[in-house]
């Protein structure tokens, strides 16, 4: 039988997790920059002290939300092809759930953009793994007869225009609210994995 946290260890886990929880609402909202410990600290009861002493510095309260926001994504490690573009409507289906995540990775995104932001090597090395990844499996579907053959290079921009309609479009439904985020995201889908099917190149602008 697996024993449970007891005690002031206890405390400890669980004061962190209101920390992190906190941190999502004031990062997502001021930005790293924007928003300091004390804000962080105040709507829990607890001191911009005591988040030094549990997390060692605002850095490392940072790395401790980035790891929460990794713990949160769907899992999908083990599809293939299709299968593994179709968890993209997972994901869509996820930020609905849980606007402050999107808020918090929209906002965390475009503030990391300098280099000298901590979190700017995080969000490099995840648009890169998830362009790869996407890249992959477009090539993996079209080896496999999913689809139409298809170039490494054209993969490539296919998964970066996925990537690129998923942000825009959550930034949009952020503005508004009405906007039909996992409908549009559906259908636009729909109409991109059916040009694969047919070999079909994208219209032009």
């Amino acid at each position: 039988m697996t024993s449970q946290p007891r005690g002031p260890y206890k405390t400890g886990i669980e004061s962190r997790r209101r920390l992190v929880e906190n941190a999502i609402l004031v990062f997502g909202e001021h930005g790293y920059r924007g928003g300091s410990l004390r804000m962080i600290a105040e709507a829990v009861g607890a001191s911009a002290s005591q988040i030094i002493n549990l997390f060692g510095s605002k850095h490392e309260l940072l790395t401790a939300v980035l790891d929460r926001w990794d713990e949160q994504q769907v899992g999908e490690e083990a599809r293939e092809g299709l299968a593994y573009v179709d968890t993209l409507r997972e994901r869509i289906r996820y930020s609905r759930d849980n606007p402050t995540w999107v808020e918090f990775f929209l906002t965390l995104g475009s503030e990391a953009t300098g280099q000298g932001h901590p979190a700017h090597d995080y969000f490099v090395e995840r648009y890169d793994h998830i362009t790869n990844r996407l890249q992959e499996e477009i090539l993996h579907a079209a080896a496999s007869g999913e689809i139409a053959p298809m170039e490494a290079a054209s993969a490539r921009a296919e998964a970066q225009q996925l990537s690129a309609m998923m942000d825009g479009l959550q930034l949009q439904w952020l503005l508004d609210p009405s906007v039909d985020l996992v409908g549009t995201f559906d259908r636009y889908l729909d109409v991109v994995v059916e040009r694969w099917r047919t070999g079909t190149a994208p219209a032009s602008a």
